[in-house]
């Protein structure tokens, strides 16, 4: 079963969709549309196929994705109210190897600390409330940070595996790792990865996408351009050089 995005011009690089209950990677830098990306892919399965999602927030606070992606005209506050979307805002999650703190504590303390374990089973309490189909994590990146750097892997691994348990096909964004590190462990992890360059061409501003790997998929292998308009991201097929 394929998962179309309906972002214009993107599905037919992926043969018409991810695969179901994949989990895909979108990275790039800053300001690359990687929060457009998730949240247009979350409101077309809305629009379209009747496929409630959940927007998992680590960064922005739930108003302000709600105005922002008021830019593209994306109503996000009537999809909550039709309890056809949640937006789910969480502190950055500790990591603990050996202990987890269940989300079904009786402490009533306000200072009680996110985990992993806790995060994911909220996700899925809430997926089961609405029925939930797509789901999206804005960004993993956060959950590297509050890491010790030696249990970033194991941590990332983790959290990857557990997504996969979830019936939902889910896109986690991240940002392209520093120039001092080899590699983004993340894209190791997940069957598909998805890559937004930002670059300049004579002071101007330019966007490509490029699809890394999409398993099970015989993707486009091209970069392409994309625009992020007033309707959201396009997808211009046609060769760029970031």
């Amino acid at each position: 079963m394929r998962v179309p995005t309906s972002i214009p011009g993107f599905d037919e690089l992926v043969e018409g969709g991810f695969v179901e209950n994949d989990v895909i990677l979108v990275t790039g830098g800053p300001g690359a549309g990687k929060t457009t990306f998730g949240i247009q892919y979350l409101y077309e399965g809305i629009s379209r196929y009747n496929e409630p999602g959940i927007y998992l927030t680590l960064e922005e606070s739930p108003a302000r994705t709600i105005r922002n992606m008021w830019r593209f005209n994306w109503d996000l506050e009537r999809l909550i109210k039709e309890d056809k979307l949640r937006i789910i805002s969480a502190d950055r999650p500790i990591y603990e190897k050996h202990s987890y703190q269940s989300i079904n504590s009786d402490s009533n303390s306000d200072e009680r600390e996110t985990t992993i374990e806790t995060l994911i089973k909220n996700i899925a309490y809430q997926m089961h409330e609405i029925g939930a189909k797509r789901l999206v994590i804005d960004s993993i990146t956060s959950l590297k940070i509050s890491a010790d750097p030696v249990e970033v892997r194991h941590l990332i691994l983790g959290f990857i595996t557990q997504l996969e348990k979830l019936d939902c096909t889910t896109l986690v964004t991240s940002e392209l790792p520093d120039k001092s590190e080899n590699f983004s462990v993340e894209e190791y992890l997940v069957e598909g990865v998805v890559r937004l360059h930002t670059f300049r061409v004579g002071g101007r501003k330019n966007r490509a996408i490029e699809i890394l790997k999409m398993r099970g998929v015989k993707h486009d292998e091209q970069i392409h351009h994309y625009s992020i308009t007033d309707n959201g991201i396009i997808i211009r097929k046609g060769t760029a050089s970031p």
